[in-house]
């Protein structure tokens, strides 16, 4: 499992980058001590930073949440560039292919890499549900939820075949 798992976040580095500069961004945003930065690593921390856990159920949300958040849109945006392109406009050509293949692979990279480590996870679901109050339940529920099972798809490496099956259903 993590020599897929690393092997898949090396593929995906650009996803892997854009992560960990939203979690680098969340930590000084934040003010948690990052105490290892390197994006890239050759062991299950691979796209993620190294940091002291979140004090709060906000920061802890913000941890998981924005990154998905903007991982998630970017991964939207570059999707649908070859989409429309393909299906929709008819577009052909050499450049028009490489240019659709490495929107794609951008897309599929950001996707893979949009879900936070179980441990921010975990530590998210314990400063809400546990410390929070009953408003910060109810409303990042949906957010818990989704990021958490995430974190679950990530570590195994499903999101990667997911991708590749939406990729593939959306196809026919």
């Amino acid at each position: 499992m993590t020599r897929l798992y690393i092997f898949l976040k090396h593929l995906t580095a650009p996803g892997a980058l854009v992560r960990g500069m939203w979690e680098q961004t969340v930590c000084r945003a934040s003010k948690v001590v990052v105490e290892d930065n390197r994006y890239l690593r050759n062991d299950e921390m691979a796209s993620h930073i190294e940091h002291e856990l979140m004090p709060t159920a906000r920061s802890a949300f913000a941890m998981c949440f924005v990154p998905f958040f903007f991982n998630m849109l970017g991964a939207f945006i570059f999707g649908i560039i070859p989409a429309v392109m393909v299906l929709y406009l008819q577009f052909r050509g050499i450049f028009l292919g490489i240019t659709c293949a490495v929107s794609y692979w951008f897309a599929v990279s950001l996707f893979c890499n949009a879900f936070p480590l179980i441990e921010d996870a975990m530590n998210m679901v314990d400063k809400v549900y546990h410390k929070g109050n009953i408003l910060q339940k109810i409303l990042y529920a949906p957010g818990v939820a989704i990021t958490y099972v995430g974190a679950y798809l990530e570590r195994y490496s499903i999101t990667f075949l997911l991708i590749l099956v939406l990729s593939i259903a959306i196809a026919i």
